[in-house]
């Protein structure tokens, strides 16, 4: 039995509300996991992976997120969004002659876009909104 539980989204939710309320930007998700950890832990030892605490801040709408990354060595067309999970349009571009050439992806999402090589996420950088 682990020693930990995995807490409800809206208990992500209102953690994040409160951790945004005394800080402005978080550098990074694993900041991010920490302080909401550290915040839900007074509330019977809940836990958040990074990832998941990514998503609900992004998906909440109380923060700003900014992707870093950099070119992967893949080299191919990603169905998924690596930062939220999202389908991914192509992004295209007309020809001289007519057709079409796929220049890269964005996601219908987030801000995450990668051109012919995929780009990697490396920091994310969460800015609360101002109302």
């Amino acid at each position: 039995m682990p020693s930990y539980r995995i807490p409800s989204r809206e208990r992500v939710v209102g953690a994040l509300e409160r951790v945004l309320g005394r800080r402005r930007t978080i550098v990074s998700q694993r900041e991010l996991k920490e302080l909401l950890d550290s915040e839900m832990a007074q509330e019977d030892g809940y836990r958040v992976s990074g990832p998941r605490a990514r998503r609900i801040a992004y998906d909440s709408g109380l923060v700003n997120m900014e992707i870093e990354s950099r070119e992967g060595k893949e080299v191919g067309t990603p169905h998924r969004c690596p930062v939220c999970g999202h389908r991914m349009n192509r992004v295209k571009n007309m020809t001289i002659f007519g057709g079409t050439v796929t220049l890269g992806h964005r996601c219908r999402n987030c801000p995450y876009w990668s051109g012919l090589k995929r780009r990697v996420p490396t920091r994310y950088t969460f800015t609360r909104k101002t109302p």
